[in-house]
């Protein structure tokens, strides 16, 4: 199989601590007993369906390298379009000032920061496991002195005296599988990532845009607002915008396996 070709290759790489590129070209390097041994626990690990980002400890996002662990959910290919789309957004309406909400791992609010010089990024999230696994990351891309990491529920770190007259952006990628869902999931996501990161709330799945839309209404400066979300869930979630926030544009974009992926909307003119 492929993937199990491709999982042996960079499990191997991942021990010898080479690029997988390189793997090829040392194929007749001799390995030590240590090597192998440490080689067959992570073959067993990954046989026992365990992610392999977490057996590696790291993944690749937008051209990057990120530390990732248990502690938060694996970053996906799908979610570049949620950073795409806050590019485009935050080019467009010139922004300064980003909430990255349920950061995880960070690699939203990360990636923004990194791709746009001076944008200042506020990354909440409410685990603060999650938070010290997205502080490695910050760390690790030199980026301390524009992210900002902050514990609490949604964007409730963004009403605070500090940050609630800039945030001109929020930008999310929340939980929103039905929980009873969950157990249908590849072994890799239902037995191993973090279920709060995962489950949405309500019995529509949706209870965690609802909550972070109605905290956006509290925010003056707010220019635009993007979402990650489910299959089927696009026009949902658009509705419950335009309920809450003074829309003036509506964008879904479609993922790379055309599912429409990203809800994002932008206000009028702040107030001032």
């Amino acid at each position: 199989m492929p993937e199990a070709e491709h999982d042996a290759r960079a499990i191997a790489a991942h021990v010898l601590r080479i690029p997988l590129s390189q793997l090829t070209v040392q194929q007749e390097r001799l390995l030590t007993t240590d090597s192998l041994a440490a080689m067959d626990v992570l073959a067993v690990a990954r046989e026992r369906r365990e992610p392999l980002q977490y057996l590696l400890g790291c993944t690749g996002f937008y051209g990057r390298e990120f530390a990732c662990d248990r502690r938060a959910l694996i970053p996906r290919p799908d979610t570049e379009t949620l950073v795409e789309v806050a590019l485009e957004l935050i080019a467009d309406l010139r922004l300064h000032v980003v909430a990255d909400v349920g950061t995880g791992t960070g690699i939203i609010g990360i990636t923004l920061a990194a791709e746009v010089r001076g944008l200042k990024v506020l990354a909440t999230d409410a685990s603060v496991d999650a938070l010290a696994l997205a502080a490695e990351n910050v760390g690790r891309h030199r980026l301390d002195s524009r992210v900002t990491l902050a514990q609490g529920q949604w964007l409730e770190p963004a009403l605070s005296e500090q940050w609630r007259e800039s945030v001109e952006m929020v930008v999310s990628n929340p939980p929103y599988i039905r929980a009873d869902e969950i157990g249908s999931l590849m072994p890799e996501v239902s037995k191993h990532e973090p279920r709060q990161a995962l489950a949405g709330s309500d019995d529509d799945a949706l209870g965690a845009y609802r909550a972070i839309i109605e905290q956006c209404a509290s925010l003056p400066k707010l220019r635009a607002i993007a979402f990650e979300v489910g299959d089927g869930q696009a026009a949902q979630v658009a509705e419950l915008i335009h309920a809450t926030l003074p829309v003036s544009e509506s964008i879904v974009r479609k993922d790379l396996g055309s599912v429409d992926r990203v809800v994002a909307a932008v206000m009028g003119a702040p107030e001032r």
